[in-house]
C-alpha cells in the first residue's frame, strides 16, 4: 500500500498536536507503530478503528484514544482521532490536569473522580 492521505488535515493536525501534548506514550504509538503498519498492511477495504494505548480511567471517562481510517483502492485515507471534542479543546486552550488524564470543565472533574473511585472500590486500579 505505502500511500496515506488525511482527510480534514487542518483538524487531524491540531488533535495530533492535542495529542502529542497530554498523551505522550499515545502520540509515539501513532507515529512510530501505527502509520508505518497501515502503510506496510493490505487490508481489504472498509473502515477501521485502531484503539492508542490510554489509561483505564481515561477510557472509562471520555472512550478509548482512536484512530480512524478507512481503505479504498489499496490507499489509506485517515479520518479522525477521537474523542474529537477533547482533543480539540487541548488545542485551543490548556486544559488542567487530574492526576494525567485533562478535564475540560468541572463535570468531566466530577466524572474522573466517580470513575476513580469505582475503580478504586473494585480494586481494579490502585490510582494515586
Amino acid at each position: 500500500m505505502g500511500y496515506i492521505m488525511i482527510l480534514n488535515e487542518t483538524d487531524y493536525k491540531k488533535k495530533e498536536r492535542a495529542l502529542r501534548r497530554y498523551f505522550t506514550k499515545s502520540y509515539k504509538e501513532l507515529i512510530f507503530d501505527v502509520v508505518p503498519k497501515i502503510k506496510k498492511q493490505g487490508k481489504k477495504d472498509g473502515l477501521y478503528k485502531y484503539e492508542l494505548v490510554t489509561e483505564e480511567l481515561f477510557k472509562k471517562v471520555y472512550g478509548p484514544l482512536e484512530l480512524q481510517f478507512t481503505i479504498k483502492n489499496d490507499k489509506a485515507y485517515i479520518e479522525d482521532l477521537l474523542p474529537s471534542e477533547l482533543l480539540m479543546e487541548g488545542f485551543y486552550r490548556d486544559l488542567p490536569i487530574y492526576k494525567g488524564i485533562p478535564y475540560r470543565n468541572k463535570n468531566d472533574l466530577k466524572k474522573i473522580k466517580m470513575m476513580e473511585a469505582i475503580l478504586c472500590q473494585s480494586g481494579k486500579k490502585n490510582l494515586k
